[in-house]
């Protein structure tokens, strides 16, 4: 039921506290959490993967971690619109957006279009995906027009669904405000900033600066390998002090069953809220969760989530994702909540692992249509991207077909992965010269990591989100929408 609806009741307000009873994390005869196997079953993967070459015969025998309710791999056809010369940071450009897009799908209002063949949505909903800026907008929009006598002009069809790719590019920031951004954060030995001294070392400048979510997105990978190979050799190094390193407990040849019980050790041990690994793996965990199409599992991760963005200042994402949570499965009735469920994310390339969000789909649908076919020169000009934009699938297929005809069987839309054993080898080395992973009695530090999770539950358990404060505290968290460039969004394709 929409709060909007002068007509009717609203329904009692529910909040961050109410998402906790949802997808209960039950441990299994182990006692492991779910999040406990997931982070078990990461630190083994990186260890068969990144770890010396005797760990790389276990591969095959690695399982996946077990789905929750994941969405049915299938194709989704995306299908290019005309682009309009509308602004959408306005209220009013968004309602223009809104009409001029379901003209373009044949829908209009029934009031005025006189055409049986019409299909009338005063029934129906349309789910619009978007970043906090267009969920603003829309919102401001309907209350505007909640006074209106018909559906079609209060905008009763528009259902808000916030895109999932600028979440993660929110997700990165939230991290980047945790180890980057206090000065203090950056001097110590351990620090975030010296592991990007190693891995990235001309680069440092822009990390202690705000920048893109590739970088952070890659950072976070790469610095979690290295890091969590590191707890692989704290954790052999107790189990025998001869194992002073990860190739000397490979040769004494481990088996999986092994290695497997130590991953659940270090599952148990090495994930406090203080570490930097912690909040990579969560991180990874809901790029994962995403990357399989588990809308279960993403709530879950989101429900994580939401306090850190609270604990960080990103109080809009903080306020929004719980706004959202709470309608889809406390208001929107059982089948509107699936739709938005299987709706959420899409599998452009009917492939396993290659769910994206819908916002990932427009942007790179805007990446088409203004730089790679939107002219160049002094042909790049609005109405020559207007007039091109319905045409962009044409090219990319005629583009397909011709690199097919000339036999370039080495084309390719994907990134790959860098090769980086090198630097991890140097970066290991860096995080067993100071410890990284090991307490030191009598370390000095000019910085602590905060409890950032128990910090920011301690904000949404005091905080009642009502309109009124999610108002005041949106304004404090002005500007948290991110443009993500042709980078961030290429990223996608690797990890």
């Amino acid at each position: 039921m929409s709060p909007f609806n002068t007509r009717a009741e609203p329904p009692p307000k529910k909040g961050w506290a109410d998402l906790l009873i949802l997808h209960v994390d039950t441990p299994d005869d182990s006692g492991l959490s779910r999040r406990d196997r997931f982070n078990s079953w990461k630190f083994l993967s990186d260890l068969i993967s990144y770890g010396p070459p005797y760990f790389s015969q276990f591969r095959d025998k690695l399982h996946e971690p077990e789905a929750i309710e994941a969405i049915p791999v299938t194709k989704m056809p995306i299908i290019a619109t005309s682009a309009m010369d509308i602004s959408n940071s306005t209220v009013i450009g968004n309602i223009k957006s809104v009409v001029n897009l379901l003209e373009q799908g044949g829908i209009g209002d029934p009031a005025v279009v006189d055409d049986p063949d019409m299909p009338n949505i005063s029934e129906y909903v349309v789910l619009f995906h978007g970043d906090l800026g267009t969920g603003e907008c829309l919102q401001s929009a309907q209350q505007c027009r909640s006074i209106e006598n018909t559906p079609w002009n209060h905008l009763q069809h528009v259902i808000f669904v916030p895109g999932l790719f600028h979440l993660k590019m929110a997700a990165t920031d939230t991290i980047w405000r945790i180890f980057l951004q206090p000065n203090a954060a950056q001097l110590d030995e351990t620090s975030l900033m010296r592991d990007i001294g190693i891995l990235w070392p001309k680069e440092t400048g822009h990390y202690g600066s705000k920048l893109g979510f590739r970088c952070m997105h890659e950072l976070v990978m790469h610095d979690g390998i290295c890091c969590r190979l590191d707890c692989w050799r704290v954790e052999v190094g107790k189990r025998d002090p001869r194992w002073t390193s990860l190739e000397e407990f490979a040769a004494s040849k481990p088996t999986l069953e092994d290695i497997e019980a130590i991953a659940h050790t270090l599952a148990r041990s090495y994930a406090t809220h203080t570490s930097s690994s912690t909040y990579m793996l969560v991180y990874e965990e809901l790029s994962y969760a995403m990357n399989t199409g588990d809308i279960r599992w993403v709530e879950t991760c989101l429900v994580t989530w939401i306090p850190m963005f609270k604990a960080t200042g990103k109080h809009k994402y903080a306020n929004t994702m719980t706004d959202f949570l709470c309608k889809v499965h406390f208001a929107y009735p059982e089948g509107l909540k699936r739709a938005v469920h299987y709706h959420i994310m899409v599998n452009p390339t009917r492939k396993k692992g290659k769910f994206r969000g819908v916002d990932w789909c427009v942007e790179l649908n805007n990446l088409f249509t203004k730089v790679i076919n939107g002219g160049k020169g002094s042909n790049h000009t609005v109405s020559r991207i207007i007039m091109e934009s319905p045409l962009i699938q044409i090219y990319h297929n005629l583009h397909t077909m011709f690199q097919n005809d000339f036999l370039h069987m080495h084309k390719t839309t994907q990134y790959g992965e860098a090769n980086m054993s090198k630097t991890f080898q140097i970066l290991c080395e860096h995080m067993t010269k100071h410890s990284v992973n090991e307490i030191v009695n009598g370390r000095i530090s000019h910085h602590s990591i905060p409890d950032i999770l128990a910090k920011g539950q301690e904000l949404m358990e005091k905080s009642s989100i009502d309109n009124k404060g999610g108002e005041q505290e949106a304004a404090v968290g002005e500007g948290e929408d991110e443009h993500p460039s042709i980078d961030d969004i290429a990223i996608e394709l690797v990890w």
